[in-house]
């Protein structure tokens, strides 16, 4: 069993397809995520350090209690574990393929969520920012959240993309 065998279904279908879409695996088949449309959700990470969300899904606005477009993503997590992230972001960005965090859920009350929240860069123009594509897959059990909302992220476990060595310049002379 490899490492990614322990992702939810979800997540592994999405991470094949981020992979594709960076041109690491065999193409991606249309309509095998299709499912998991309202779970997903864009970040830009900004030069200010705020990372706003541009799109929410449906799901995620029952999870989260509202819709979280336009609020700051950075401020669902305390500052250690948002350090961790963005480590995680950059790897994601740097290796131009997905990655995963797994993630406690927490709400205002007792209850808790497991999750798992995918990564992956958004390849577009300049003037739009670095935005991430993000996919969050609870990981069963949101009847123990008990209608409560979440309003804190908790790191778990980080899962980076397999860093990519960078390729090396050769200078060839020629006497001719």
């Amino acid at each position: 069993m490899t490492d990614e065998d322990t992702f939810h279904p979800d997540t592994r279908a999405l991470l094949s397809y981020g992979r594709a879409l960076a041109g690491g695996d065999a193409p991606a088949e249309k309509g095998r995520a299709d499912h998991v449309l309202d779970r997903l959700f864009v970040i830009e990470r900004m030069q200010d350090g705020r990372w706003p969300v541009r799109t929410f899904g449906a799901e995620l606005v029952d999870l989260f209690g509202r819709d979280l477009r336009d609020a700051d993503f950075a401020q669902l997590w305390l500052a250690p574990d948002k350090a961790l992230l963005e480590a995680l972001l950059d790897a994601s960005d740097l290796a131009g393929e997905p990655a995963i965090i797994r993630v406690i859920a927490e709400t205002a009350g007792p209850a808790r969520l497991a999750a798992e929240i995918l990564f992956t860069p958004l390849r577009i123009e300049p003037d739009f920012g670095e935005r991430f594509l993000a996919l969050f897959q609870p990981l069963g059990g949101e009847a123990f959240t008990r209608g409560q909302v979440v309003t804190r992220l908790r790191a778990g476990s980080l899962h980076p993309p397999h860093a990519k060595a960078k390729a090396s310049l050769r200078l060839v002379a020629a006497n001719v």
